[in-house]
């Protein structure tokens, strides 16, 4: 590797600090402003006068605003990620803010930039900013890891903020490691605290509503985690989450109506008031306006806190029963949930099919109906199916009723935890594994004692991580009762065939 097209790579920030005098703030930023991240006023103030420093000015002309040269460079140094993380995880964020007039995401960039497999360079981020004795180079491998990391890689993230002596890098490994790992956690007294009568941890809630009235909560100090029935769940944060002891409060939903007067008796939120005694908590749901004053009818509702989720179990020694092939017999093994809604499901030849009716111009006329297995009966397990995902497909199977695994045509987009085998909203895959819309792919998915690991067309995307909580559009909020499978119909089409569940003990 040549020291030159190594510094050139750095040299490009130069050329785009005229608009932009640090090309690496959006990182920090993006997702926290100075006053809610200790760590970015160090981090923005540190970052332009390091990455200057070693800035070969000769290289400037050649590579800024071309991003073919730029590109072509990189091919270069591409080697450097394994030995030398600093310097290619700069050269990869420069070349990314070089590139930008192509709108190439962070992770496009990183698969078409990394030859080995992201377990290597994610360990090799660690390994640097465990030994690193400059702030701004920890925070940086940090800021890395932020985006590409393992969730298991947390533990570590947390142990270096714990050795640092700067309090911006403690706070920032603090961010990063809630970010990598989706399980609550608690103060190291939670479980004292929660006995004490404060509300921490995970809670299934049974909303006031008549359909998709599941709901889940996770409470830590300073942040919600929200599933409000259905989608994916949302953080509430700052003035509109209060937690006491005894109870909680949350604020919720369209502070600033576009089709409404921006005067504040106008809006209309939801606030949930909850009383806590143990383990259950007895809420009320009530509409207010933008000055806090109540708004309509109050309904009430019930939520029960979860036990905390033990280690991650050894597969190994799962005890495996007789698989059950779940398409051996006809349609009338399923049934719709929802039975005023369109039939779309046929069961042919071991295929299961859904099929959405559309008019001329392409758009669907209606929504079809979710489709669920009779049988009910199904805890822990080993499912395998294969699906072959249409173009702009976008369906799900949930496990037990309650957990969706993504069916998406997401081919070619960066990893994202709404994309194909994710589980949905809740777990980012480690490594994008899905083949074109059209084509069979195979998924493995284990649910076994509060804990999930999916294999998709043959890559374990997602390793053994704790199951935090029930998904959108979920049965029922009670995540300890068997349940069947579900496959979600109403949004597109798509075909299963050779789906084989194996009970877990």
């Amino acid at each position: 590797m040549k020291k030159i097209a190594v510094m050139g790579w750095i040299a490009v920030c130069a050329a785009a600090f005229a608009a932009d005098p640090n090309p690496f703030a959006n990182y920090t930023a993006g997702t926290a402003s100075v006053k809610e991240d200790p760590s970015a006023a160090d981090w923005h103030g540190t970052s332009a006068a390091a990455i200057a420093a070693e800035t070969d000015d000769a290289k400037l002309a050649e590579i800024a605003g071309c991003p073919e040269r730029a590109k072509a460079l990189l091919a270069e140094v591409k080697p450097a990620y394994a030995t030398d993380p600093l310097t290619a995880t700069k050269i990869a964020a420069v070349s990314q803010y070089v590139m930008r007039a192509g709108e190439t995401s962070w992770w496009e960039f990183w698969a078409w930039f990394s030859d080995s497999p992201r377990e290597i360079w994610t360990a090799a981020l660690l390994d640097a900013a465990k030994t690193s004795d400059n702030s701004y180079r920890t925070e940086f491998m940090l800021d890395q890891l932020r985006w590409c990391g393992y969730p298991e890689q947390a533990k570590d993230v947390r142990a270096i903020g714990r050795a640092a002596k700067c309090k911006a890098v403690r706070d920032f490994a603090c961010v990063v490691a809630k970010e990598l790992d989706p399980a609550p956690k608690c103060p190291k007294d939670c479980a004292l605290r929660c006995k004490a009568g404060w509300p921490y941890g995970s809670w299934g809630m049974k909303l006031p509503f008549d359909a998709m009235n599941a709901g889940h909560l996770i409470l830590s100090e300073g942040k919600a985690e929200l599933l409000w029935r259905w989608g994916s769940p949302f953080e509430i944060t700052g003035k509109d989450l209060k937690i006491e002891k005894g109870g909680f409060t949350l604020t919720f939903g369209n502070h600033k109506p576009k089709d409404l007067p921006q005067d504040k008796s106008a809006w209309r939120l939801d606030r949930v008031t909850a009383k806590v005694v143990g383990d259950w908590a007895v809420c009320t749901l009530q509409k207010v306006d933008g000055n806090g004053k109540p708004v309509g009818d109050v309904q009430t509702f019930s939520a029960k806190r979860n036990p905390p989720i033990g280690p991650a179990p050894d597969l190994k020694a799962a005890v495996r029963g007789t698989p059950i092939n779940l398409l051996a017999g006809t349609i009338a093994d399923f049934a719709l949930m929802e039975p005023t809604k369109v039939n779309g499901w046929t069961l042919k030849d071991g295929v299961l099919s859904n099929r959405i009716q559309r008019g001329a111009d392409g758009k669907s006329l209606h929504k079809n109906g979710n489709l669920r297995t009779k049988r009910a009966d199904f805890f822990d397990f080993n499912l395998k199916y294969e699906v072959r995902v249409l173009p702009e497909c976008n369906s799900g199977v949930y496990l037990r009723g309650i957990y969706e695994i993504q069916v998406l045509d997401s081919f070619g987009k960066p990893v994202d935890k709404h994309n194909m085998a994710a589980y949905y909203g809740r777990v980012t895959p480690r490594v994008a594994a899905e083949k074109k819309a059209g084509e069979w792919q195979t998924v493995e998915v284990t649910l076994y004692k509060r804990h999930l690991t999916v294999v998709l067309n043959g890559v374990n995307i997602i390793d053994n991580v704790p199951v935090v909580g029930i998904t959108g559009g979920a049965m029922t909020a009670d995540e300890f009762v068997p349940g069947p499978i579900y496959i979600q119909g109403d949004h597109s089409d798509a075909d299963f065939r050779n789906m084989v569940l194996t009970p877990l003990k």
